[in-house]
């Protein structure tokens, strides 16, 4: 016979129940939610294969750019026609090793030529005026001079005549009037000595400095003669320095201008490296800097010498200076070397390795991958300096761990990866 079951006992069986389908719902909003959570936002499969994997390390970083430098003379002078002219001879030719002062072609100047012969005349006379001029000082000096010595013999006679003359005159011997006749001309005479002496020393210090003025005219116009006649030398194109003629733009009977280029002699003693650089450098790069090449298998290093203000196209221009001669024997003019301008000192730095993510992410974020090499996060980091090879890592990143570095062009909107091992 059936057991009644109270009101109270079903109440209670009820309520249990209820409970219980309540703590699984919860318990199963929770699990959802917890796979939801790892799974939020987009997640895409990818190959592994396909990805460059590399890892966060401790290790020397130096900030350098690559560069393409060419190999230059460390000076070069360069060779204008000072007048022009017609080419009437070569001397040397392109490529030849000159001495300093070596002929290298020879103008001709027919109008230069008859300026220079009208110059020559034109200051030869003035030169010879000038010369007369002089003479004629120099003989009036010296008829001054005769004046003094006559009239140093004239008082001389009046002074004798005047000495007999008083002795007569005592003894009645003379009238008194031709006593005074020697008397007075003996005064005028000795007045007029003073006067033609003070008169003499005048005009000889005036004619001093004549003479002395005369002289430096002669001499300034004599200059001018000679550089007249040098610019008929001058049409005669000689070697500014010793080197190496590589580049002469002259062929016989061709037409020069006034101060056009004619060639270049290169110092080939000693040799420089050149490069341009983008002008993002410019307040980076300064004398001193060092940068490295390879050359059979050897590593060499250079110096920046020089930096030149100016920007052209975008870039600006570096000198580098070779320190070691022995390489320059290895080296010929115009060729290219591979340089790696450092623009920091060589330190130990957290870093990754250089890659095409960076292009995607502007260095903002990463994808990391997990121990278990199925799953790549995403996560913000923090980067900074890098070189062809790494990249500093200021923060969001530890040692050992590993980055996708590759590009992220397939998959920039994805928060996670699952990476497909097979």
């Amino acid at each position: 016979m059936d057991k009644p079951i109270s009101k109270k006992a079903h109440n209670t069986f009820y309520k249990k129940a209820l409970s219980s389908i309540i703590l699984l719902a919860l318990a199963g909003g929770v699990v959802v939610a917890s796979n939801s959570s790892t799974t939020t936002g987009k997640v895409y499969n990818v190959t592994a294969k396909s990805l460059i994997i590399s890892q966060v390390k401790q290790a020397q970083f130096t900030e350098y750019l690559p560069i393409r430098g060419v190999v230059e003379p460390e000076e070069t002078v360069f060779i204008d026609a000072i007048d022009g002219g017609r080419v009437e001879e070569l001397y040397s030719q392109e490529g030849a090793m000159v001495k300093k002062g070596q002929a290298i072609l020879k103008l001709s100047n027919t109008n230069l030529q008859l300026n220079v012969l009208a110059r020559e005349a034109e200051v030869s006379e003035q030169i010879n005026n000038m010369r007369n001029t002089r003479l004629a000082l120099e003989q009036n000096q010296l008829k001054l001079k005769r004046d003094v010595i006559e009239l140093d013999f004239e008082v001389l006679r009046l002074q004798k005549q005047f000495a007999r003359n008083k002795k007569l005159i005592d003894k009645k011997l003379i009238s008194f009037q031709a006593f005074e006749d020697v008397q007075d001309e003996l005064a005028f005479q000795l007045t007029y000595r003073e006067t033609v002496k003070e008169s003499q020393e005048k005009e000889a210090l005036l004619q001093t400095q004549q003479l002395a003025q005369l002289a430096q005219s002669i001499k300034t116009l004599e200059s001018n003669l000679a550089i007249s006649r040098s610019s008929l030398d001058k049409l005669i194109i000689r070697a500014p320095n010793a080197g190496q003629l590589t580049f002469l733009d002259a062929k016989v009977g061709e037409s020069k201008r006034n101060g056009q280029r004619l060639g270049q002699v290169d110092l080939i003693e000693h040799y420089k490296v050149t490069a341009q650089v983008d002008e993002f450098y410019a307040n980076r790069a300064h004398k001193g800097q060092r940068a490295s090449f390879e050359l059979n298998q050897q590593t060499y290093s250079l110096e920046v010498v020089k930096v030149y203000p100016g920007i052209n196209n975008g870039t600006f221009k570096v000198d580098f200076l070779l320190p070691e001669q022995v390489i320059s024997k290895q080296l010929r003019l115009g060729q290219s070397l591979q340089l790696k301008f450092n623009l920091s000192n060589s330190q130990t730095k957290l870093q990754i390795a250089n890659g095409g993510f960076i292009q995607n992410t502007a260095g903002n974020w990463v994808f990391v991958v997990d121990e278990s090499n199925q799953f790549a996060s995403k996560r913000q980091v923090r980067l900074g300096r890098k070189n062809p090879q790494a990249i500093e890592v200021i923060s969001g990143l530890a040692p050992g761990e590993r980055v996708i570095t590759s590009s992220y062009a397939n998959f920039t909107d994805a928060d996670s990866l699952q990476l497909d091992v097979q």
